[in-house]
């Protein structure tokens, strides 16, 4: 197999516009990553048309930086053509990889394109060494691990595959496993999955206890409680590049172009600080450490998980925006002239933005004119708000910092240029030839239309060529030397010098333009080659019930359900027999779930209970994740694949059907006519979900914890979570239940309301599926047989008090999903 890792650490920039892409390059990137207009996770970026694309994938390989394009959204069926067009147009115009979510239009792009890299995008939440090994039997080269794993577990994926390995080393965090929240498409619509995410995380939150309504830590009341520092590696770059990753992605496709070039620059400085010396002679400079915490922090950094989430400082409590950096305090405030004077413990100057942190939140701010007074580091200004003394006072923004950077993108081809060497040759009577060449291998040589004449009056001198050779202006390249091959008393006119000069910069740019693309490209996608069968119309309407407790198993059987999964998590192989035989007893096929999130250690532990349940009296398995994918690839039991892989389109239901896998479990993020759109193709088992409360978030942070130890990292939670229930509540009064794995020390916050579609059913039992799922996760056993008992008759067409069920749930509060609204 090929290896498809580099040779060097990569650093690879954020880019949404040409200021940014002009950042990224001219302060030292190896590689960018950006989006066109659609299909990508940050569609509320400027991104790029299709024309501007070329024009950067030219810029960027001229200069010897590589171009990654995001198309890691998930498509809908009537988008895959357009998507696929999309690909094909870059492919030919030269991307270098392209960075992928959804697994069907992945194994299309692999098929009909196999020397384009597909890079695994951090949506496909791969957190283990199997789910790497999955990826990478699939015919990726990358994959961009998801935030949460520590150093140990990254170097195992390196060790053991042939991918590289791509990872965030520097901007914003999601709290949640990316690909698995759901938060921002439940609450209001908008998907993460989509590139739409509205950010409900940042909002501020109370977390309560459950069964009594009250508070729980009132002084963090309306706090953002979800709201994460950013990252920053800067520390321990050399624990990370010494780890093996390939290539070091900053955040921040989102924030303005001085961003970009301003942490452009420290990695540069950084990662190449420590190749060219060592690790014992590391050290961050604490100027550029400020430099760093101005430009965006959200109170101070975190270096991300690479060191485990042990005592890790996460959450920022206090506010979810840029801090900048705390300049002093305020010592006095008149409310009636609005004169306030600042005790100064940081330098500003005229044009610096500064901000009032008051006890209302409302934080008044001003930017610095000439005019303010400064006396022995107090500063008076005039300013409006209820301002206090002691206050804080931020910079937020530092004229004389953005000025130097915004310098480094103004004049694009000025800051960063490419050594180039020559050779001029100018005989008598013949044209002037011009080879150059640099140290990367490129060689180019013109020929000019001018014959070298006699001189009658001033020859041109050697000082002439090369001073008019050296007039590169604004194009990537200087000159380190210049041989020439010249004929006395020369006369050669200026302008053919010059143009001679402008004809090899041209040919040059093209030679390393066209050389980083790396083959022919002639492939072609043609639309007949990904056209599916009409599927077999099947008709049926079997229900299926997941139980995270297993104790309402019994009564849910005498309902009469035709699957019911089960979590192993608490389980032993004696209970899952009895469970499986209890429920064939019944006629029910038992199937057992694995967590959506199974870190390496974990992961191992389900390996062997793998091992043991092959020869158990198990249906089969509901799978939830990549890694345990690729360890049930040779079971001998039935396989079905659960929503939370994101089975959004005719394309990856196409890909678990070519798996083998019974049935798959749609994406509760489409809508009625997108299902049945869907189901017209693929003759494998589609089933949705109709009842329960759905999981918004999967986090390695709990809410809890940080909580009632008041956001101090070394005190104990003393698993306060196991005497209470607790739950979120929001700005609209909504209360988010949440659920702690104490094994894992992972968090579940689930959808303030359930779904119940009861009074919709015959129509979504139309949409073409055929299995009807009710998820039981908070529910206790009077409402469990209750609420499946009703969907039980109306599928069945029998008499039920729908009328009491549905005041009960008019009182507790319910949703309807996405049947009837979708996500854009």
């Amino acid at each position: 197999m090929y290896d498809y890792r580099l040779d060097k650490t990569e650093l690879l920039a954020p880019v949404s516009n040409f200021k940014s892409l002009y950042a990224a390059v001219q302060n030292g990137c190896d590689a960018v990553y950006l989006g066109g207009k659609s299909f990508n996770a940050r569609e509320h970026a400027q991104n790029f048309t299709l024309e501007e694309l070329k024009e950067v994938f030219e810029y960027v390989h001229i200069r010897g930086v590589k171009v990654y394009v995001t198309v890691n959204t998930l498509y809908k069926d009537t988008e895959i053509k357009e998507v696929l067009e999309f690909i094909e147009l870059i492919y030919k115009n030269g991307v270098d990889g392209v960075i992928i979510q959804d697994l069907g239009t992945a194994k299309l792009i692999h098929e009909f394109l196999p020397d384009l890299e597909l890079h695994a995008s951090t949506q496909m939440t791969i957190h283990n060494l199997e789910g790497a090994k999955y990826l990478e039997e699939l015919g990726f080269s990358r994959v961009i691990l998801a935030r949460e794993l520590s150093l140990e577990e990254i170097k195992k994926i390196i060790e053991e595959t042939q991918l590289e390995v791509e990872c965030f080393v520097h901007g914003a965090l999601c709290v949640s496993y990316s690909g698995q929240c759901l938060m921002s498409s439940l609450i209001g619509g908008r998907s993460g999955n989509r590139g739409r995410c509205a950010q409900p995380c940042r909002l501020p939150y109370t977390l309560i206890n459950l069964d009594t309504k009250e508070v729980v830590g009132e002084e963090f009341a309306k706090s953002h409680l979800l709201s994460p520092k950013d990252i920053n590696t800067l520390e321990i770059l050399p624990d990370l590049i010494d780890s093996g990753i390939a290539s070091f992605k900053i955040e921040g496709r989102m924030k303005r172009p001085e961003y970009t070039a301003l942490v452009t620059e420290k990695y540069r400085k950084y990662i190449d600080d420590y190749l060219e010396n060592s690790k014992q002679n590391y050290e961050v400079n604490e100027d550029d450490l400020e430099e760093v915490t101005q430009i965006f922090n959200r109170g101070g950094f975190i270096p991300g998980y690479y060191l485990g989430k042990e005592e890790l400082d996460l959450i920022s409590p206090q506010r979810p925006k840029n801090w900048g950096v705390k300049v002093g305090k305020v010592i006095n405030y008149n409310n009636q002239s609005g004169e306030c004077k600042i005790k100064l413990n940081k330098e500003v100057n005229s044009g610096d933005g500064i901000e009032i942190w008051t006890a209302e939140e409302k934080n008044p701010g001003v930017v610095l004119s000439e005019s303010e007074e400064v006396n022995e580091d107090v500063i008076k200004i005039e300013i409006r708000g209820r301002i206090k003394a002691g206050d804080s006072v931020y910079r937020t923004s530092d004229k004389e910092l953005l000025t130097r950077l915004q310098e480094t993108y103004q004049l694009p081809n000025t800051i960063k240029k490419i050594e180039i060497y020559g050779h001029l040759t100018a005989k008598l009577g013949e044209p002037m030839e011009l080879k150059v060449w640099e140290d990367e291998g490129h060689y180019v040589s013109v020929t000019g239309d001018f014959r070298c004449e006699e001189a009658k009056n001033q020859p041109v001198t050697e000082s002439d060529l090369r001073e008019q050779l050296n007039k590169l202006g604004d194009t990537p390249y200087e000159f380190g030397n210049v041989e020439l091959d010249i004929d006395d008393n020369l006369f050669i006119p200026i302008s053919k010098i010059n143009q001679l000069r402008r004809r090899v910069v041209e040919a040059l740019n093209l030679k390393r333009s066209k050389e980083f693309i790396s083959a022919e490209r002639s492939n072609e996608i043609k639309q007949k080659d990904f056209e599916l069968n009409v599927a077999d119309k099947v008709e049926k309407t079997g229900l299926t019930v997941y139980l995270k407790e297993v104790n309402h198993l019994e009564d849910v059987l005498e309902v009469g359900i035709d699957r019911v999964y089960c979590d192993i998590q608490k389980l032993n192989l004696d209970q899952i027999n009895d469970l499986a035989q209890q429920s064939e007893n019944y006629g029910t096929e038992f199937f057992v779930k694995f967590p959506q999130i199974a870190r390496q250690n974990r992961l191992n532990e389900v390996k062997e209970k793998i091992n043991r349940l092959e020869n158990s009296q198990i249906d089969g398995y509901l799978v939830s994740q990549l890694g345990i994918a690729y360890l049930l690839q040779k079971t001998n039991k039935q396989l079905i694949a659960d929503y939370s892989l994101n089975i959004f389109n005719s394309y990856s239901v196409n890909h678990w059907e070519l798996e083998d896998y019974e049935g798959i479990i749609l994406s509760p993020e489409l809508n009625l006519k997108e299902i049945k759109a869907l189901t017209e193709y693929n003759n494998i088992n589609k089933e949705v979900i109709v009842y329960g409360h759905l999981p918004m978030m999967i986090t390695e942070y709990c809410p809890i914890g940080s909580v009632i130890t008041g956001f101090d990292t070394e005190q104990s939670c003393n698993q306060e979570c196991l005497q209470t229930n607790y739950g979120l509540l929001d700005r609209k009064k909504m209360i988010a239940p949440i659920e702690t794995d104490l094994d894992s020390c992972t968090t579940i916050i689930y959808n303030s309301q359930p779904l119940y579609v009861i009074d919709y059913l015959s129509e979504i039992t139309q949409s073409g599926c055929q299995s009807y799922r009710l998820d039981f996760v908070r529910e206790d056993k009077e409402e469990v047989v209750k609420i499946l008992r009703a969907y039980r008759a109306k599928l069945d067409n029998k008499e039920f008090d729908f009328d009491t069920l549905k005041y009960k749930m008019n009182e507790k509060g319910y949703t309807t999903g996405h049947f009837y609204r979708g996500v854009k």
